[in-house]
């Protein structure tokens, strides 16, 4: 009657918005993402989701993280 509902995390559903909006390039390939503070106030989550869904992106191949961004 009811299907089980999948349990996500919110670094989990931010990597896959992050991801969609890279692969639909909507980003720009070498388009700089926003600072973890930036990106953590903008989809209301804490740092170390971001920090999570940015280690995803690049394991996958999809970002380039550089340290002490100007």
């Amino acid at each position: 009657m009811f299907a089980a509902v999948q349990k996500q995390s919110l670094s989990d559903l931010l990597y896959r918005q992050l991801k969609r909006k890279i692969v639909t390039r909507e980003l720009a390939a070498g388009e700089e993402l926003p600072g973890e503070r930036s990106l953590s106030e903008m989809f209301g989550v804490n740092r170390n989701s971001v920090r999570e869904a940015i280690k995803r992106l690049q394991q996958a191949g999809l970002v380039e993280v550089r340290h002490g961004g100007n």
